[in-house]
């Protein structure tokens, strides 16, 4: 069971990887590109924090309707 779930992780990381080069392409020849990446990243992580805080509040609201 436990070797199943570690190669399931692993396939699952390197199909993240190759999905992450398409959304993030970095050419290592301009420092502009390298900044972009990292608005990108701030942006994806900005979102990913308010999908989290949205499914929080609405657990909370509806535990407190109860």
């Amino acid at each position: 069971m436990l070797k199943r779930m570690g190669l399931f992780v692993l396939g699952l990381v390197l199909m993240a990887g190759e999905a992450m080069a398409q959304v993030f392409p970095v050419d290592a020849a301009t420092s502009t590109t390298i900044t972009s990446v990292k608005g990108d990243i701030v942006a994806w992580g900005v979102v990913f924090i308010g999908v989290a805080l949205t499914i929080f509040a609405y657990k909370r609201v509806k535990s407190l309707v109860r």
